[in-house]
């Protein structure tokens, strides 16, 4: 071969090479995702999950598997939607699936659920906080739950002042939706933060009921807008709403960064059942313009619960962690420094479990102790009531749709994927199919006929104007200063 030639092959060569290795270095030159379908959606196989995020795959029994580094931690459970990471509970969009071997998780989840856990210092576009619009749920004619103590709205009002007295000293500047009890529109409540801008965060404060006098459900939860072309987390199937365009659908991302600070901060601080980080359609966040969350402060149908509400220490304990979550997240996106995690603020504890004083113990401390008491239990759940050791059913999904045609035709008359998958349920609930009861009480239309004439002329109240946390004229007969509205803010209505 000519002397010629061959230098021009050997430098060839070395230029192929060259730019290989240049390729491999460059960001986002690695392989593709291993994308595979199933049922009808993209699906990851979860090992190169832990290899995207340099973690390790741990086998967790038959059905589970564990991704692990030095300082994180995400644990999935084949056929599951429940999932946690960093000792946290997440509610995923679908569940996780098994195929050849291999657990694959939904590419959805990935995008819009372990991403902004694992690296909410990279999503693109935040906005720095400076403006939070705190939104106390409920409100005059619309009490919310009750219990013996007094009315949700009452609650959520009292936490929100103390969270906005914290966030105030953060030096962030802090508006209030209602500051007494009067109802505010649905609509009206996202539309204020708005127009607040774009460095505003939207946080509406609620507190939880079972629909019963007295139930065992309890706990925490934080709820997010559900991404598109999901079902909400506490359903098992799709409708057409599910794939409507939302406004808070642009910020998916930056919501959920803001809802993990928050509650890894409740629950790292207030000792308290982890329900999870929950998808919803609530209208407060599908039509919120800013990054926006809705927080379960509590059940007021749980008699432990509805105790601890009503202690003032347990509330500003509780306000004070919901603030630290809010600033952490400001933090986040000026400095995109990873907001603390649970684990970080039961180490910065000392070991003593936060709320000790409030005699409640975390339920996660006290595995060990009931295994060696109570012969033939295997952890705490074992003690729960059924209701509560199985928080809920085991999700599946009714309709898992090959392509959404099917669905879409079945939207366009009006049903969603239950209602079409159970038409003999329709049939055996036709009204000509059973007798009108028979009322109780022949002549009698409604409870008011049996109230006393006085009752009817001065009302009727359940509840005495001193009862729950707030007076109905609390603070503002008492020169009290209240926290401005977001209506006086913007110097009026919409």
């Amino acid at each position: 071969m000519p002397a010629n030639l061959r230098y021009r092959l050997h430098a060839l060569r070395q230029f192929v090479v060259g730019t290989s290795i240049l390729l491999l270095l460059l960001p986002g030159a690695q392989a593709g995702w291993q994308i595979k379908k199933l049922g009808g959606r993209d699906y990851i196989p979860l090992s190169q999950v832990a290899s995207f995020y340099k973690m390790r795959t741990v086998p967790a029994g038959a059905l589970g598997v564990v991704l692990e580094s030095e300082t994180r931690r995400m644990q999935f459970a084949q056929g599951s939607r429940e999932a946690r990471f960093d000792g946290v509970k997440h509610w995923l969009s679908f569940p996780v699936l098994v195929f050849g071997g291999q657990l694959f998780v939904s590419r959805m989840d990935l995008s819009k659920t372990i991403d902004p856990a694992m690296r909410p210092g990279h999503i693109p576009n935040l906005q720095p906080v400076r403006t939070v619009l705190l939104d106390p749920g409920h409100g005059g004619h619309d009490r919310g739950a009750v219990n013996q103590w007094g009315s949700e709205k009452n609650y959520n009002l009292d936490l929100c002042r103390r969270i906005r007295s914290h966030l105030v000293e953060g030096g962030l500047r802090v508006a209030i939706s209602r500051r007494r009890d009067e109802f505010i529109p649905l609509e009206t409540r996202p539309a204020l933060a708005g127009r607040l801008g774009d460095s505003t965060i939207f946080v509406s404060i609620h507190c939880n009921d079972a629909g019963q006098r007295s139930s065992a459900a309890t706990g925490f939860e934080i709820y997010t807008l559900t991404p598109r072309g999901a079902p909400n987390s506490n359903d098992s199937f799709l409708t057409r709403r599910s794939f409507s365009a939302e406004y808070g659908h642009r910020l998916d991302h930056s919501s959920e960064a803001l809802a993990g600070a928050i509650y890894h901060a409740m629950l790292g601080r207030v000792p308290m059942f982890d329900r999870g980080m929950k998808r919803a359609r609530f209208a407060v966040l599908r039509r919120a313009t800013v990054p926006a969350v809705l927080v379960e402060c509590g059940f007021l149908s749980h008699p432990r619960d509805a105790r601890q509400l009503q202690s003032i220490i347990w509330r500003d304990r509780l306000a004070e962690s919901i603030a630290l979550g809010i600033l952490e997240y400001a933090q986040l996106t000026r400095t995109r420094k990873p907001p603390t995690l649970l684990a970080q603020y039961r180490a910065a504890d000392n070991g003593v479990p936060a709320g000790e004083e409030f005699e409640y113990q975390p339920l996660a401390n006290i595995g060990a102790f009931i295994e060696e008491a109570v012969a033939g239990v295997r952890g705490w759940r074992g003690l729960l009531p059924a209701a509560l050791g199985q928080e809920m059913p085991p999700f599946r999904l009714e309709f898992e749709p090959s392509g959404w045609v099917q669905l879409e035709a079945w939207a366009a008359r009006g049903e969603d994927a239950r209602s079409a998958a159970s038409d003999e349920q329709s049939f055996l609930m036709e009204q000509s199919a059973w007798s009108a009861p028979v009322p109780p009480f022949p002549g009698l239309a409604g409870w008011r006929g049996l109230l006393p004439p006085s009752g009817l002329d001065q009302g009727f109240v359940l509840f005495g104007g001193t009862a729950g946390p707030l007076a109905e004229d609390s603070g503002e007969e008492s020169g009290e200063k209240q926290p401005a509205t977001a209506i006086e803010i913007l110097g009026g209505g919409l």
